[in-house]
């Protein structure tokens, strides 16, 4: 493996595997491939989980709706990579129930919910507690805001506490603790292969010429663009599928679970827990583009909708969000371009991988946070195609000991007044053993009420996790600008204050 600092020789930096897009599936390749003795470098022309990953309902499930369509073999791999992360992430991720009431817009009763959620469980080898039904009497004392006379059926799942971009940004501290280099704000605007792949970036102002024996496109929804450059054409196509979600300041429900209904199009539509507030949504809108914003339609909709499957004392209005997000999902078919492709609404979440051995070229296409660690997996398995001699990567992933879990909440403790269980929870959940570094042994000063996010954390990951925009300390690495609105952030005197210490 070639040695890669540039010196001032201008010697060029040397990689075995370049990868381009550093959402989920760039993210998980950078971590295997850099656990299996590769030299990586993996970049991204925006921020880490800057875009796609960005934008999910931070669900970790198995695929449910897929049953409806008969994608068994999916649902099946997507419960078993649902059960291994979480075993692997036991404090970032979190079974959590899915309370689904049964009005006119669902497509079954509860008999066959029963059935199916029973179904569900079982090809999901009883990896999350067995589900439950409820008659409408039983459904709304379980949940008051359930609208009267609706039964209901709980199967269960799995959800991050924190946020999609959060958990991305783990693989790729794992993928740098193993040497790889990693840049944000780095994009690839020339590509040249003669034997090898001599690739051009540009990072602000600034061009450099590395070399990689390969290349892994990870740049999702931009999939096809990195191809084109690449001169690496692929068969699969991609469809764009635009879903938005609302944040309230306001709970929907006191308990940890989902809120389930069907939607007036029968689509699947959550109440979701963020913090101590509820993010709602989905959407599922054909764009041809993976730019996308939430409009006003989209709002009305999703309004429309949980105003209609709950009975709330004050009704949800438009003054209630504190924020939104609005992204895309990649959609695999297999035709290669995508535009005609009419039934839409049907794909599912898939991921394909796709190699040109003669360009040692692998895309990735499509997928979900969900299936990632297979993505890592597979990616291995196809550079190894290319006679490239990877060593066994072992345990690349996961949280590591839990051994000074209990020392670490008796420290936060010892260094607060505030909620205890909050902020030693999150810090461990977003850190592990590096909290003892996090917090250090002064008195925490708790910045925000109810997220139990502290002044010496901001400062700690301003500082140790490659940020470089205010967004990226407060929309990505830490879940507070989803949670807290623009206006709340603005008043909030030691936030701003830290901030301005922090030149961000």
């Amino acid at each position: 493996m070639a040695k890669q600092n540039q010196t001032k020789s201008n010697k060029i930096e040397q990689f075995d595997v370049a990868i381009i897009g550093a959402g989920i599936n760039g993210a998980v390749a950078a971590a295997a491939l850099s656990a299996a003795g590769q030299k990586v470098l993996l970049i991204d022309k925006g921020d880490f989980a800057g875009f796609t990953s960005q934008e999910s309902s931070n669900l970790v499930w198995g695929g449910i709706k897929y049953l409806q369509t008969y994608e068994f073999w999916l649902v099946f791999k997507l419960c078993l990579a649902r059960n291994k992360l979480m075993r692997a992430y036991p404090n970032q991720i979190k079974e959590i129930g899915f309370l689904a009431s049964l009005g006119p817009t669902a497509p079954f009763g509860r008999l066959l919910g029963a059935l199916g959620t029973l179904f569900y469980w079982a090809i999901g080898l009883l990896g999350t507690t067995p589900p439950s039904t409820y008659s409408a009497k039983k459904a709304k004392e379980l949940e008051p805001n359930l609208i009267t006379g609706r039964k209901a059926v709980k199967y269960f799942d799995a959800q991050l506490p924190d946020n999609d971009s959060r958990f991305v940004y783990d693989f790729i501290r794992h993928a740098k603790s193993r040497g790889a280099d990693v840049r944000n704000y780095t994009e690839l605007t020339a590509a040249k292969f003669q034997g090898e792949w001599e690739l051009t970036l540009k990072s602000g102002r600034k061009s450099a010429t590395v070399t990689a024996g390969s290349v892994v496109n990870a740049a999702g929804p931009y999939a096809h663009n990195v191809s084109a450059l690449l001169g690496s054409k692929t068969k699969a196509g991609l469809v764009f599928s635009k879903g938005i979600h609302l944040i309230l300041n306001r709970k929907l429900t006191e308990k940890y679970q989902v809120l389930a209904f069907w939607d007036e199009e029968g689509r699947l539509f959550y109440v979701l827990p963020m913090g101590d507030r509820s993010m709602i949504g989905t959407t599922d809108t054909r764009v041809e583009k993976p730019e996308t914003k939430t409009n006003k339609e989209d709002i009305e909709f999703v309004l429309r909708q949980i105003n209609a499957q709950l009975e709330l004392a004050v009704p949800i209005t438009e003054d209630q969000i504190v924020s939104d997000r609005s992204g895309v999902r990649p959609l695999v078919v297999e035709s290669g371009e995508s535009g005609g492709n009419q039934d839409w609404h049907a794909l599912s979440r898939k991921h394909a991988i796709e190699a040109n051995r003669d360009k040692r070229v692998v895309t990735i296409l499509g997928g979900k946070l969900t299936d990632c660690l297979n993505v890592g997996e597979e990616v291995i398995d196809e550079l190894k195609g290319f006679g490239m001699k990877l060593e066994d990567p072992g345990t690349w992933f996961g949280e590591g000991s839990q051994e000074r879990k209990t020392e670490f909440f008796a420290r936060v403790a010892s260094q607060t007044k505030g909620d205890v269980d909050l902020i030693a929870s999150g810090l461990w959940r977003r850190h592990g053993q590096r909290a003892f570094d996090v917090i250090g042994k002064e008195k925490l000063e708790d910045l925000f009420d109810g997220l139990g996010i502290t002044a010496q954390e901001l400062s700690y990951v301003a500082q140790h996790e490659d940020v470089v925009t205010r967004s990226d300390l407060l929309r990505r690495r830490l879940p507070v600008m989803m949670a807290r609105s623009e206006k709340e952030l603005t008043s909030n005197k030691k936030l701003q204050k830290l901030l301005v210490e922090l030149g961000l």
